[in-house]
């Protein structure tokens, strides 16, 4: 690779000397007789004939130059491809899969023949076992931490919060946003809702089902029984839709989501206050789900899971 870069540096310097030295002539003869002579005449045609030879050769040697580039950078191209297939192979045997070359596979050839498959005795791949090393030191650490000194949460331990933590955030998210409530996300509301809910009811449903809830040509409301289901949803979806055939009208196009989550609340807080003249039960009854039975529901779908 020297001896080429040195050939361009030689190369350069012969077309510049040639230049210069035409150059040269050409302003001595400028500065000759301002006469037409014969000598005159055939020193024009040297000139010019010096010229086009000159020419010839810079053409000639940029040509090699450009040559001779190409192959300096034909050798540079084929010496750094066998540089990085030399690397790349010592990397792959190293790391990747430490696999012994072709022609020594003899020397690892196992007498275990199936149909003409003969097996190869070769060693496993050093990424894999790093790999497996690293998930055994992993599970170690985990089964001291979580198991034996218990210093972190297990994973059902981790459930369970964060269960709870969607819970908190569901129930702030509806308190926030009330007028998104329907009939199957719908919960009790809190004293200050269950207070509009009762104002609601004295200007819209009194006529029908009594100042307190004791019943006239609607049903009794603060019984157990219940012809359309008693459970807070299904108050709310009675009170939202209607039951058009019994001459209840729908509210949900007078009244928002969260009135109607207040009304439904409210008439669920006037269960056992046994007003006066209460109307003879209707519908069927209605047992309200305890804490208790939700608890026991939980724990006997828990046990049915980790069984």
């Amino acid at each position: 690779m020297r001896r080429l870069v040195n050939y361009k540096y030689s190369i350069v310097l012969v077309l510049l000397t040639l230049v210069s030295g035409v150059s040269a002539w050409a302003q001595d003869a400028a500065a000759t007789e301002a006469a037409p002579a014969p000598e005159a005449s055939s020193d024009g045609w040297m000139f010019w004939g010096l010229t086009t030879v000159v020419l010839f050769i810079v053409f000639l040697m940029i040509s090699v130059f450009a040559k001779l580039k190409g192959l300096e950078e034909d050798e540079y191209t084929t010496t750094k491809k066998a540089s990085f297939k030399q690397k790349w192979a010592e990397l792959n045997q190293r790391i990747f899969t430490k696999a012994v070359p072709v022609e020594k596979e003899e020397d690892i050839l196992l007498d275990h023949d199936y149909d003409g498959i003969k097996e190869l005795d070769n060693a496993l791949p050093p990424w894999w076992k790093w790999g497996f090393y690293i998930t055994v030191v992993v599970a170690v650490i985990y089964f001291v931490r979580f198991h034996v000194l218990e210093t972190g949460p297990t994973p059902e331990q981790e459930y369970n919060t964060e269960m709870s933590m969607a819970a908190a955030q569901m129930e702030e998210y509806r308190k926030k946003s009330n007028n998104m409530v329907d009939e199957k996300t719908v919960t009790m509301a809190d004293a200050a809702g269950i207070a509009d809910g009762k104002q609601i009811f004295q200007k819209s449903c009194f006529m029908c089902h009594g100042s307190n809830g004791e019943g006239s040509v609607g049903p009794n409301l603060t019984d157990d029984f219940w012809l359309h289901g008693g459970s807070i949803n299904d108050v709310f979806k009675t009170i939202k839709y209607g039951v058009t055939e019994k001459g209840m009208q729908a509210w949900e196009k007078t009244y928002s989501p969260a009135q109607i989550k207040n009304l439904a609340s409210y008439i669920k807080s006037l269960r056992g206050t046994n007003p006066a003249n209460a109307k003879a039960p209707q519908g069927e009854a209605y047992t309200e789900a305890t804490a208790t039975d939700s608890t026991a529901t939980i724990s006997k779908e828990s046990v049915t899971l980790n069984k």
